[in-house]
Formats: C-alpha cells, sequence, structure tokens
C-alpha cells in the first residue's frame, strides 16, 4: 500500500480515520481493505447530502442571515454578483429615500437576490457533485488517489445563471433583480 493522499482520509499509525468537519470515523488496521471500507463510508457520506466536499459546493443563503449596515449617509447590504460570484454591495443614499422606505426596500432587493442566487447554487452544486462523486468513485475502485482540490468553477457558474435567469443585459444591476428594483 503507498502512502498517497486521499480527500478526508487519514493514515494514522495503526489505523484509518476519515474527518470531514466536525465528523470523523476511525477504522482499525491500515491494510488496504480497511482504506476501501474507509473511502466507501466517505463517499456515502457525500452522496447522501450529509455533508458536502469542501471546494466543490457553493453555500446557499437565507432570508434571515440579511444584515443591512448604516453608513451615516447611506445603508447597504453585501452580497454577490451573479456573473462571477465577485462580492458587491447595494447601497441606498437616504439622500434619495427615506430611512423608513429604505430599509424595507434593500431587504425585499436583498429576498429577491437569495432566491435567485439559491436557484443557480443548487443547480450547480448538483452538478458539481456528480462531477465530485465520479471521481470518488475511482478512488474506491483503484486504491490510487484521483480527487483533484475542488475549487470554484466560473465558466459552470455563468453558463447556469444564464440558462436559469436570462442574459445579463435583461436587468440593470449586476444582481440580476428585477422585482424588487430600488429606484434612486
Amino acid at each position: 500500500m503507498t502512502e498517497d493522499k486521499f480527500t478526508n482520509i487519514f493514515r494514522l499509525p495503526h489505523s484509518i480515520q476519515i474527518r470531514i468537519g466536525k465528523w470523523q470515523q476511525t477504522f482499525r488496521g491500515t491494510s488496504d481493505i480497511v482504506l476501501h471500507q474507509a473511502l466507501q463510508v466517505r463517499n456515502s457520506k457525500f452522496r447522501n447530502h450529509k455533508l458536502s466536499p469542501t471546494g466543490w459546493h457553493v453555500g446557499l443563503f437565507h432570508a434571515d442571515d440579511i444584515s443591512i449596515t448604516h453608513h451615516g449617509k447611506y445603508i447597504q447590504t453585501a452580497m454577490r454578483t451573479m456573473v462571477d460570484r465577485k462580492v458587491g454591495y447595494q447601497r441606498i443614499y437616504l439622500s434619495t429615500i427615506p430611512l423608513e422606505q429604505a430599509e424595507p426596500a434593500l431587504i425585499e432587493f436583498k429576498k429577491e437576490w437569495i432566491q435567485k442566487h439559491n436557484r443557480v447554487a443548487k443547480k450547480y452544486n448538483q452538478i458539481k457533485l456528480k462531477e465530485f462523486m465520479s471521481y470518488a468513485f475511482e478512488e474506491v475502485d483503484t486504491l490510487y488517489p484521483s480527487l483533484p482540490k475542488g475549487q470554484f468553477d466560473k465558466q459552470l457558474w455563468n453558463r447556469l445563471v444564464t440558462s436559469e435567469l436570462g442574459q445579463a443585459k435583461k436587468f440593470n444591476n449586476p444582481f440580476f433583480v428585477k422585482r424588487a428594483a430600488i429606484k434612486q
């Protein structure tokens, strides 16, 4: 047995351990049979959506987690643009809209963005999990590490945004919000 590194699998002096986030499981022995069993257990955790592979998925946002910061002359909220997922800010200047109207408008704006972002993210996560699992099953068959390091696939994300939400020119903001757009 070679001392190759498998994702989330760690070789201890007399055992093999799976560590995914806070969850872990230890198997006695270091033979190929034990390694095969550990790889199968790891794969079942990912396949059943109990745990997500790091770097292979995009986190979903929840409407409860909306935060608005006050900066004196304006209020803002941070979110990611739909194309390329870059960090951006939606601001409302209090000189154009009073605070009593600006804050609910910003919350509605972000709620619409969350709904659209999560729609694309769920498709992205399904595709990336399928890709991840094909590599993971190959590892079980060959007992050789074949999982590449997980990283964000910008081209896939942008393709999904276009297919799910439409072209960027249909929207007047990079967050693809139309219904709750803020008029200043």
